[in-house]
């Protein structure tokens, strides 16, 4: 007698599989690092800071899939299983854990800079170059207004604010207005390379992006400078800032631009022996290296090889495939990373003016974002969506806002805990809505090749 036949499993109960393999394999890989550690000293010698590294690279590979099941982008994955893991919640990751894991994020910090710079193709940014320029300055200037008037608005809410006199008042507004209009590249770059994206809008998201990193930079130190005074009476306007400026972000630059074009003479030309995809790890670690040593910024240094070796040398394209290559385990590491080093408790501390805040910058981002598109010329496509891709920050962000600590100690506390708590919005908001933007443009861009197709098999003008 003849078995029936099995019917095959239906569509809910294959996206149900789906899901639950990967978060069944996340609570296991929990609950094995958390049973490792028990009746261990807090400490991370013996191979503790291998199982953490481990621990981190197979976890948020797994949470990265579980969120791409659910219909969210994998960073938002690697995000959250950081901030689960690190201090503020389950404490598998230790404070002291994070900090020992740097070193190791700022080299994924490099090569995803590289993997920035080297998405610049002039070729496909010149039809866009107007629209980039604009719209980062008007966007800059918008936010940072807006965002320093909404701070304002809050110091009521704000226990270190208010007790602060208005010429202070006003210059941590500044400061922190300046700071939101800043948006991260890290997670751009990790999102665009998710979702294989292409096209004006991604070119024009990243452009703007790039460009709006490097006048945030400096417009920043310059503020961080020119308030001294107004926060601490008792300190005079210092001219140092200027040397500090011309060093952190021009010595960035020429760096990063002498670096690259030495590696792109070894890379040699289009009939050059392809090089060990080794070489670009390690010229990743050289960049490391000199940057922490010269104490310029990392991650402009990075973008300025990337976009040098990119567009200097044919072989470029072989360094980009070979970090393409190992991408997802460099931003589940760095992201992963990123996630632990939010602190939750800010959340409760500053709930309020952090929402307040955070919807003033996304709706300030949104607004500018469309009118300086428009003043640049760019499509309604480019117009409409390109905001959704300038939300997220990410570790630039978060080295500003420590540059404040460092400053003026007193309200430093403050503004850090004040800050993360926006970001928290931030780094987690920020990455779906670029995703949702860039598979719009894909799909709208599908929709028209499909139309141009049949439009030409019935001779009819495309």
């Amino acid at each position: 007698m003849n078995a029936s036949p099995q019917s095959p499993p239906s569509s809910s109960t294959r996206a149900l599989g789906g899901v639950l393999r990967p978060a069944v394999t996340l609570a296991l890989l929990f609950g094995v690092t958390w049973l490792s550690f028990q009746g261990v000293t807090p400490t991370l010698e013996d191979g503790r800071l291998a199982i953490l590294v481990g621990f981190v690279l197979l976890t948020a590979s797994v949470a990265g899939i579980l969120a791409s099941e659910v219909g969210l982008p994998k960073i938002t994955g690697f995000i959250l299983v950081g901030i689960l893991a690190g201090p503020s919640l389950l404490g598998l990751l230790p404070a002291a854990g994070v900090a020992d894991l740097r070193l190791i994020d700022r080299f994924a910090l490099a090569l995803i800079a590289m993997l920035a710079g080297g998405e610049l193709r002039t070729d496909d940014l010149r039809p866009q170059f107007r629209t980039i320029i604009v719209a980062t300055f008007v966007i800059t200037g918008i936010v940072w207004i807006g965002v320093a008037a909404s701070v304002m608005a809050v110091r009521p809410l704000v226990p270190f604010l208010a007790e602060l006199p208005l010429a202070g008042g006003i210059g941590v507004a500044l400061l922190l207005g300046i700071w939101a209009a800043n948006s991260s590249p890290d997670l751009t770059v990790a999102v665009i390379e998710e979702k294989h994206a292409q096209g004006p809008l991604a070119e024009v998201i990243l452009g703007i992006t790039i460009v709006k990193d490097v006048v945030v930079i400096i417009l920043f130190t310059l503020t961080l400078a020119l308030v001294t005074p107004l926060i601490n009476p008792d300190e005079a306007f210092s001219a140092h800032a200027f040397v500090d400026l011309a060093r952190e972000v021009g010595g960035a630059l020429v760096v990063g631009a002498g670096l690259g074009w030495i590696f792109s003479m070894y890379l040699g030309g289009e009939g050059a022996e392809p090089r060990s995809p080794l070489a670009t790890f390690v010229f990743a670690y050289v960049l490391v290296v000199v940057a922490t040593e010269l104490h310029v910024e990392l991650l402009l240094a990075g973008v300025a090889a990337g976009f040098v070796i990119e567009n200097l040398s044919p072989a470029g394209d072989r360094m980009i495939e070979g970090i393409r290559a190992v991408a997802v385990v460099i931003f589940a590491f760095f992201f992963a990373i990123a996630g632990a080093s939010l602190d939750l408790a800010a959340v409760v501390q500053f709930g309020v003016a952090a929402v307040v805040i955070f919807l003033a910058r996304a709706f300030l981002t949104r607004w500018a974002t469309g009118y300086g598109a428009k003043l640049g010329g760019a499509t309604e496509e480019v117009r409409a969506n390109a905001w959704k891709g300038l939300i997220s920050q990410g570790g630039v962000s978060l080295g500003l806002v420590l540059l404040i600590q460092e400053a003026f100690p007193a309200v430093g506390d403050g503004v850090v805990a004040l800050a993360m708590a926006v970001i928290i919005g931030n780094i987690l908001g920020g990455p779906i809505l670029l995703g949702r933007a860039l598979e719009a443009a894909a799909t709208s861009d599908e929709g028209a090749a499909t139309s141009d197709e049949r439009a030409s098999a019935q001779g009819a003008p495309a």
